[in-house]
């Protein structure tokens, strides 16, 4: 009886494959292989699938802040010139930014009052008031190194950052703490809000005092350019009438007096003449 013909594809590889062990383990191998790879290209992660602002169980859209917008408690400490245009949004992320931030508002004075005062608000809890207004250096002050920052934590468990800020007037020490606000936490400045000493601000704007510490001297009321004009008048009318009054002295000596002649008693002497005296007989 004639035996069918095997598959002419298969029944070399079949041969292969049973002709040794290795053959067979190596046959195993491959088969794992090719399915692997086959599942890597056209198999989908269930890991990787992620459906866009999904609803949720109570049909609310559960949204992730982004780690950019969060606030950090890293203190990394700021110069005046790190924070040097960025916007309040920027710098309410950090402590020490939003200090110097604040800082560098307070000692601006290139702008009135009214801008002045919004501009502080920006880093503050509350609007700065007329009492913050009037603490407002009215001379340049200098902002003369980086902030120095610590955390410190509250009786309640709240926890703030104290922020130092070197200046040409002292040291400004700002109080941060992370506050809600309509566009999400941030750090604000707490109030009271921190102002330098006026006494050391003046002394920016002030000429040097005396040396030794001596006090100044104070100046008499000078008198009036009329009085003194009526006083000189008098003085010179005076003088005049004084000198028309008394005789000037005469540098030459005064004459010697000649005696008057004596009388002598007796008839009058006729002098003698040459001529006869006229009418005579």
């Amino acid at each position: 009886m004639a035996r069918p013909a095997g598959n002419p594809v298969l029944a070399p590889i079949r041969r292969w494959v049973l002709y040794s062990r290795t053959h067979l383990a190596i046959s195993v191998i491959a088969v794992f292989g090719v399915l692997f790879v086959a599942g890597a290209v056209f198999g989908e992660s269930p890991t990787t699938a992620h459906t866009p602002n999904a609803p949720s169980a109570d049909g609310a859209r559960t949204t992730t802040a982004a780690p950019a917008d969060e606030v950090t408690y890293d203190l990394a400490e700021v110069t005046e010139s790190a924070i040097a245009g960025k916007t309040a949004a920027a710098v309410g992320k950090s402590a020490p930014a939003t200090a110097m931030a604040y800082a560098h508002a307070y000692v601006d004075v290139s702008q009135s009052n009214t801008e002045w005062r919004t501009k502080l608000g920006r880093y503050t809890t509350d609007t700065p008031g007329e009492t913050i207004v009037a603490a407002r250096p009215q001379v340049p002050v200098a902002i003369t190194g980086p902030t120095t920052s610590e955390i410190v934590t509250g009786t309640g468990g709240e926890r703030r950052a104290e922020v130092a800020i070197p200046t040409q007037a002292g040291e400004l020490r700002v109080t941060v703490q992370v506050t809600k606000s309509p566009n999400g936490a941030k750090w604000l400045v707490q109030n009271p809000f921190p102002t330098l000493d006026r006494d050391e601000v003046s002394k920016l704007g002030t000429a040097p005092s005396l040396p030794g510490g001596a006090a100044a001297p104070s100046r008499q009321p000078e008198p009036s350019t009329s009085a003194t004009a009526a006083d000189t008048s008098a003085t010179d009318t005076t003088a005049t009438t004084t000198s028309a009054t008394v005789p000037t002295p005469s540098s030459d000596p005064a004459p010697t007096p000649v005696p008057a002649p004596v009388p002598v008693p007796g008839p009058i002497p006729i002098p003698e003449l040459d001529t006869p005296i006229p009418g005579a007989l």
